[in-house]
């Protein structure tokens, strides 16, 4: 009986969790990149062909897309290996996107099985953001990509406004990415920046190249995460820099 009681009590010392294992930390990488996929490349799979190959590359856990037709966003999931997710909502519809469906706007790609059904936000300017629950490493998070208006007058800072409290009412873990078209200066940056940390906190990088360089993507991400770091990484197939980030969640 004394035996068994000490093999007993080994046993539940092996199958017992220590405190180290259950509150070990994954890395979730992410990327967020404007395509251009229309003004830049007039719908050609040139920005999709380059975008799967960061994804993969990079083994890129949540990829959030701008200005993607829908045949170029096809182009990336149906190329994609076994274990992805992807959710995708049209912004406008452009005749440059491949005939018959001529949808063209934002996407979210997650290395991990969706939790429901694709969220939507229409914003005040009629621009859209698009989300999903997923459990991405075993870990379940909300994750978004955004696409804002384009300045101040066309009601960019009301977009602010609505994605940050959009954001601020999903459950736990999130990671919201994307052209936010706003400066770090904005106060609507900077409301989101009370609650969420971006990959850029010091906003020292350059994501849009024109007019000599500017910031106006963001890696959001929520308390839930640590350490969050993030760099861009300048390419020929949009006006956008690949911008790519990483926390520990």
């Amino acid at each position: 009986m004394r035996r068994l009681l000490v093999w007993l009590c080994a046993l539940a010392v092996v199958a017992t969790p220590t405190a180290a294992h259950a509150s070990a930390k994954v890395l979730i990488r992410a990327m967020a990149f404007n395509l251009c996929g229309v003004m830049c490349s007039k719908g050609s799979m040139a920005p999709a062909s380059y975008t799967l190959k960061q994804i993969k590359r990079r083994s890129i856990d949540v990829a959030a897309l701008q200005e993607v037709c829908y045949s170029q966003y096809r182009y990336i999931t149906d190329r994609l290996p076994r274990g992805y997710s992807a959710a995708f909502t049209a912004t406008k519809s452009l005749h440059h996107c491949d005939k018959p469906d001529k949808r063209y706007g934002i996407a979210i790609i997650v290395r991990g099985s969706m939790i429901g059904s694709k969220h939507v936000r229409v914003l005040p300017s009629g621009r859209r953001s698009v989300g999903m629950y997923a459990r991405v490493k075993g870990r379940k998070l909300f994750a978004a990509s955004v696409h804002n208006a384009t300045s101040v007058a066309l009601g960019n800072e009301q977009d602010l406004a609505s994605l940050y409290e959009w954001l601020l009412t999903r459950n736990g873990p999130v990671l919201s990415a994307g052209d936010y078209n706003a400066f770090p200066y904005q106060p609507g940056v900077a409301r989101l920046k009370t609650f969420f940390t971006d990959a850029d906190e010091a906003d020292n990088e350059i994501t849009f190249n024109p007019y000599g360089g500017r910031k106006i993507d963001y890696i959001f991400t929520s308390p839930h995460f640590a350490g969050a770091t993030g760099d861009t990484l300048y390419t020929s197939a949009s006006d956008h820099r690949l911008y790519l980030g990483a926390a520990w969640l």
